[in-house]
Formats: C-alpha cells, structure tokens, sequence
C-alpha cells in the first residue's frame, strides 16, 4: 500500500485519540492536517461531526484546479477542508494551488498563473490572500514528487489505522441491526481490510435474501472460501456434538481432528 511511504505519521488506533485530533483542528490548534487511511473507517464523517455548523468550506475530488481556486477565494480565512485527495494530487496544478493553501505561515498567497476566463473578466482575482487552516483527507498518499513532497512535510500527518475489532465497536454506536452486526463480529478476525460499509451491506442482504444473506456478505469482506464453509460447519446447530462436527469436518476434506480443535481455538469457542 502506497500508505507505507508515510514514515513520519503519527499513527493512531482508536477513535477517540482520532477525533481528539480532530477536535484539536477544529479549535484552531493545527494549521495543516493530513489524514490518511483506509476507506470506510468513518474518516470524513468523524470530521464533518466535528466542525458541524461552523462556516468552513467542504471540498471533495471532483473540483476543478481552478474551480478549487475559485472556491478558497470564496472562503478566505474560513478552515478548508479538501476531501478523497487520491487524484488531486496527481494533478500539477491542483498541487500548485495544495502547496501554496498548505503553507503553515499564518497568512498564505494564492495565485492563478494563466489568463482564465473568470481572472481577465476580474470575477476572480489573479491572487489572494488567506489565512485558511487546512485538513487533507486521504485514502492513500504517494510521494511521487518535490512539491508533493513539500505538501506531506508542512503537515501534521496523521495515518489512521484501526483495527477491525475497534471498528466493530464504533460501529455500535450507531448500527441497530443486531442479526447483522453479531454475525459480522463472529469473522472480524478473518476479514483482510475491515469497513464500516459491509454493515449497510449486510442489512440490504439480509432483506433481499432472508434465507440465504449470509454467504453473499462473507463474500464481499472477503472472506476465505475454506473460511466461510469450516465456521458455519462448526458453529453448526444441525450437530448434537463434536463428535459429529469433527466426522462432518473430515468427510469434507478439512482435517483431522487435531486441526477441528485448532479451528475452535482460534474462534474463541471452548
């Protein structure tokens, strides 16, 4: 993942820690964040949580470099908050804009360097001052050149990286469909990236398919194949004992018994 390149982040855990730095940004405290993390980690909702109604302008990717530039003229001096960043900072003019908003001086300089139309017309001016602090938000950063590189190192970056357990848990503040979040909770170890979005998935299922929910979702977190037919074989109610888990076990061609037990350890089940 392009996200190991952030050597210098400082790397948080918890949704507590994450929304306290948050809360930090809000209150004036950063002047240039950067936030990289997987998606569906509730990254831009913590943050629109935390500015709620104050005025700040809320940019995402599908802006323009110069629609950008026109925007950050519309709110000068209010926080800036650039959103999904992965292909803006591909984009050399975008990263112009990025590099000159991000300097950490308590009033920066923009400019727009062509002769736009909106610029000779005077709708916008040529350059502008600002003293706008700034939050990034990223599912991935690379590196890739000097002035990328200038952006990463104003920053405080933060990579925010919880685990699939402290998801599980988050998500239970607001997630009421009980049938659904248990299941989930039964395969967190099993999951290669966890997100806060297979439980919306999980509810569509389960009222498509009321019988038949299950399997489909597995597969979507990415559940192994072995994985998804060994822990309904042994959390199974259909068997009166191990005795008859473990035969099912190995008619299936999953291992001896040794390895039934090893499966139940690792499931947490005694």
């Amino acid at each position: 993942m392009a996200q190991l390149e952030l050597q210098n982040a400082i790397k948080i855990k918890s949704y507590e820690v994450f929304c306290n730095v948050i809360s930090q940004f809000v209150a004036g405290l950063f002047r240039f964040l950067l936030i990289v993390g997987s998606p569906g980690t509730s990254k831009s909702q913590s943050v629109k949580r935390s500015v709620g109604n104050r005025p700040h302008l809320y940019l995402e990717t599908h802006a323009t470099a110069f629609g950008m530039y026109h925007e950050l003229f519309k709110h000068q001096n209010l926080p800036v908050i650039i959103d999904d960043l992965d292909h803006i900072y591909r984009d050399p003019a975008s990263v112009r804009i990025l590099k000159c908003l991000c300097n950490t001086d308590s009033v920066k300089r923009l400019r727009w360097p062509s002769r736009h139309a909106d610029v000779v017309s005077e709708l916008v001016p040529a350059s502008f001052t600002t003293s706008s602090p700034v939050c990034l938000i990223a599912n991935e950063w690379q590196t890739k050149n000097a002035n990328v590189q200038a952006i990463e190192d104003r920053a405080i970056v933060v990579h925010f990286i919880p685990s699939a357990e402290e998801i599980h848990s988050k998500v239970a503040d607001w997630f009421t469909d009980a049938d659904v979040y248990g299941f989930i909770g039964e395969f967190l170890s099993f999951v290669p990236r966890h997100s806060m979005r297979y439980y919306e998935k999980g509810t569509q299922l389960r009222q498509a398919f009321p019988d038949g929910w299950k399997e489909p979702l597995l597969q979507s977190m990415g559940v192994d194949e072995e994985v998804r037919a060994i822990i309904p074989l042994i959390m199974s109610p259909d068997y009166s004992s191990d005795a008859e888990r473990i035969a099912a076990f190995e008619a299936a061609g999953y291992g001896s018994r040794a390895t039934f037990y090893r499966w139940k350890k690792r499931l947490g089940i005694v």
